[in-house]
């Protein structure tokens, strides 16, 4: 059941009309259930009229075509109810609740593309030297080069095998003997050729080594260029014929 309050009335009167209502809506029943005959006038149409005095709050019970006096203000209702109201003004916001537990966390998201490289930052400081490592082992050897030309030595070849033929010692034939003097202990080693007929022990030592033709001549090794500055090689061409031992 449904009733209608006139918009003109004030805040503290409407208040006033609602605190009311519940007793009148009880004795407006009571009346309509025992069927009093005062009533059947005013509710010919399903629909209750009363008016309600605006400062004392009483309520009086009138007729369809009755008319409230001042200061008291129309009130309509019916078992049926009426169409429903306007909405009334949002309320204040209450307070925030409690936070609740958290969720649990969802699956992960498929990875994004991945951005463009970003510019080189700038080189760092050369960190400090490693310590050296252990020795590898040593490589194959590798061909041996070309003879290199040959050099000039020092201190030898300048007049040398200067000194005459001579005798002094007992030598070993084909024995090499350096001398400082001007007579040497044989003959110089100068590279000469010999009749084979007149050094036969000899030849038998040397052979052709030197030079000859192995057939009247052999050759003596010439040793000028090797021997030291101002001295002579001699070879011993009259001596012992040495034996192996």
């Amino acid at each position: 059941m449904r009733f209608f309050l006139a918009r003109t009335l004030s805040f503290s009167a409407r208040k006033l009309l609602v605190s009311r209502f519940a007793l009148a809506m009880t004795l407006v029943a009571a009346i309509i259930g025992a069927g009093t005959v005062g009533l059947a006038a005013a509710v010919t149409t399903g629909v209750v009229y009363a008016c309600v005095n605006n400062s004392s709050g009483t309520l009086k019970i009138i007729g369809s075509n009755d008319t409230c006096p001042n200061n008291w203000t129309l009130l309509t209702w019916s078992q049926q109810g009426g169409a429903q109201g306007p909405t009334g003004p949002t309320g204040p916001t209450g307070p925030t609740g409690a936070t609740g537990p958290t969720g649990a966390t969802g699956a992960n998201g498929t990875n994004g593309t991945n951005g463009v490289d970003g510019a080189s930052g700038v080189t760092g400081p050369t960190g400090p030297t490693g310590p050296t490592g252990a020795t590898g082992p040593t490589g194959a050897t590798g061909p041996t080069g070309a003879t290199g030309p040959a050099g000039t030595a020092t201190g030898f070849g300048t007049n040398t095998n200067w000194a005459a033929a001579g005798h002094g010692r007992e030598c070993t034939l084909g024995e090499i003997i350096l001398t400082a003097g001007s007579v040497a202990n044989g003959t110089p080693a100068n590279g000469q050729l010999l009749a084979i007929n007149q050094n036969t022990a000899l030849f038998a030592l040397l052979g052709t080594t030197y030079g000859g033709n192995g057939q009247t001549t052999f050759a003596l090794p010439d040793l000028r260029a090797v021997a030291p500055n101002g001295l002579t090689y001699s070879i011993c061409m009259e001596g012992i014929f040495p034996s192996r031992s």
